[in-house]
């Protein structure tokens, strides 16, 4: 359910998950917890048995364990395709996986590289380390969410959204995060205002270099927006803390009091929220009402083929496939993390929208996400020898 508080800023929180149709929120999230969200014993028993006869796929994922080794189990059952993933830590995800694929270039051990954001995929296609998508699969998918060279396919996206306790209000731009009188929103303000995932990792990183992207166009389009650098100052001096622990750990920091606000996207507060914690999340915008493409960030999940990879090309297309069909993205928007589909079948019930996401480069923003990144927590965390320059 989405509503809005003063404003305009779209929100969620813990008590419109309870006012949404029982069959779509409460039930879904019962059955998940209570099966430990893995694949039935039936469907996994069926897939060990295709196992002996079935070529094996190695995935690398940066996706959270739980709802990949769920996707996975159905895909191999659907397929007859037996896989081997390898995952990552929650504060390193993409990032360690990327840099695995380049270190493994000349003897490559990964078929698919199935990520939990787009960047890393755009600048292993920029190095020529994919292989092209089949055809087939790549025509029939949405063109905005597909790349024009046939490296990657986008599906399954969260949302960029900054979480409160209930009954904060929230930020209506993340230009707000930075305003001197963010303090005065809150009634209990924390000691540290804003918690803030590390942005060497995962999608915090990504999401400063798109805004960074966006904000650079917009301001030479005169349209009134921060820049990078003036933005994180700014939430510097409001009280910024730098949290190891991933995403979730900046939806706990606010639930236990830590921080008023936080940086996170819409899966882990989604979970937050169904375990009960007393938050609310927002969806800001990136740009003034009225500017086309200034929502919030979208972070889709990609996949693509690694060049070379050991296994067989037929039963790496149909994984693929399967990754990118409408039974996965439904499986994935009816999981805890309850992604959006980009894909053709995108008739799914979600407790949140985001009809006009951002626009940026992601090429660009993908070139520039890693010295900015280690630029950006410096800048945070004061270092300024480390920190000049991170918005040029």
């Amino acid at each position: 359910m989405r509503g809005r508080r003063a404003g305009g800023g779209p929100r969620v929180d813990s008590r419109a998950c309870i006012d949404l149709p029982r069959r779509n929120w409460l039930r879904q999230t019962a059955r998940w917890l209570a099966i430990g969200f893995v694949a039935p014993p039936a469907l996994a028993g069926c897939a060990r048995a295709l196992r002996s006869n079935a070529d094996s796929v190695t995935v690398y994922t940066s996706v959270d364990d739980v709802l990949a080794r769920t996707v996975l189990a159905q895909c191999e059952a659907a397929t007859g395709v037996a896989i081997s993933p390898l995952f990552d830590t929650e504060a390193t995800k993409t990032t360690a996986l990327e840099g695995r694929i380049r270190s493994e270039r000349e003897r490559p051990r990964a078929d698919l590289f199935w990520s939990s954001e787009g960047f890393a995929v755009r600048r292993l296609a920029r190095d020529g380390l994919l292989a092209p998508i089949p055809e087939g699969v790549w025509s029939a998918w949405p063109a905005p969410h597909r790349d024009p060279d046939r490296n990657w396919i986008a599906f399954a996206a969260r949302a960029r959204v900054v979480v409160t306790k209930v009954g904060d209000p929230s930020p209506t731009m993340w230009a707000d995060l930075a305003s001197p009188s963010l303090a005065a929103r809150v009634q209990r303000p924390a000691s540290t205002m804003i918690a803030v995932a590390d942005p060497r990792f995962g999608t915090t990183g990504a999401h400063f270099a798109a805004l960074d992207d966006a904000w650079r166009r917009a301001g030479d389009a005169g349209v009134e927006v921060p820049t990078l650098d003036a933005w994180l100052d700014g939430m510097r001096r409001n009280g910024v803390r730098v949290y190891q622990g991933g995403n979730a750990a900046t939806v706990d920091a606010v639930a236990r009091g830590e921080c008023s606000f936080g940086l996170t996207d819409t899966d882990d507060a989604l979970a937050a929220i169904a375990r009960g914690l007393p938050i609310s999340m927002s969806l800001p915008r990136s740009l003034p009402e009225g500017v086309s493409g200034g929502g919030t960030m979208l972070v889709p999940n990609t996949v693509a083929i690694v060049r070379s990879g050991p296994g067989q090309r037929d039963p790496v297309e149909r994984v693929l496939a399967w990754l990118v069909s409408a039974d996965s993205e439904r499986l994935i928007a009816d999981s805890p993390s309850r992604n959006l589909p980009l894909g053709p079948a995108r008739s799914v019930d979600l407790p949140y929208a985001e009809s006009d996401p951002l626009v940026f480069d992601a090429l660009a923003a993908s070139e520039r996400a890693a010295d900015l990144a280690v630029r950006a927590k410096a800048r945070l965390e004061g270092s300024a020898a480390l920190a000049a320059g991170v918005g040029r």
